[in-house]
């Protein structure tokens, strides 16, 4: 056998050793996938009070985290579910989340509680906030808030559905969102709320 054709095995044995394992890979990465949708799955319900699907039920911690400050005399720093932001003070800090609805495609009745501390606001957040995200009046229906920190339901301009709470002074808060399903809709899952700190009213996400 000349040197050419051994070259050649060669190639050839590494062609097919390189499919194999490229095969091996995919098959890897399918599984991979589905073992991260097992575990979001697992994650969203492990936290859960209640009966999958049915209103009434709890589900916990969908959103959780912490500001250490915003800047001035505290240094600007978060964790969780916050990005860190210097605003230049840590006074009068608006909270800005998100909610995975928005007034122009959905209709969805939503329940939240938002727990926690703010030291330096020396309050207890308990804060519960309802109302009817509806789209076919572009409108966020019915809607009712309760709590100490001056909570507010409002829509940016691209239709989000946005909970606003205030802070005198957001130094090292931490905060839990619970949700609990009710009437028209379903359960919003974890992680799907998102949040923005400001000195404004209000903010577009």
């Amino acid at each position: 056998m000349g040197i050419e054709q051994k070259i050649g095995d060669l190639v050839t044995a590494a062609d097919s050793l390189t499919k194999v394992v490229d095969g091996k890979i995919a098959q890897i990465d399918d599984r991979m996938n589905v073992a991260r949708a097992e575990f979001d799955d697992f994650r969203n319900k492990k936290d859960m009070i209640g009966v999958i699907g049915e209103q009434g039920t709890v589900l916990m911690n969908v959103f959780q985290g912490g500001v250490w400050g915003t800047g001035g005399p505290q240094n600007a720093g978060a964790s969780g579910g916050f990005s860190e932001v210097d605003l230049g003070t840590s006074a009068n800090v608006y909270m800005h989340l998100k909610l995975p609805m928005n007034i122009n495609t959905n209709d969805q009745m939503f329940w939240f509680n938002i727990r926690g501390y703010s030291y330096g606001s020396a309050t207890i957040i308990d804060e519960t906030i309802v109302g009817y995200c509806y789209s076919p009046q572009r409108a966020v229906l019915n809607k009712a808030v309760f709590g100490n920190m001056s909570p507010e339901i409002y829509t940016d301009t691209k239709g989000n559905v946005v909970i606003r709470l205030k802070f005198p002074n957001i130094y090292v808060t931490t905060v839990r969102i619970d949700t609990m399903q009710v009437g028209v809709g379903v359960m919003i899952p974890v992680g799907s709320i998102k949040s923005k700190l400001s000195l404004t009213e209000k903010v577009e996400f």
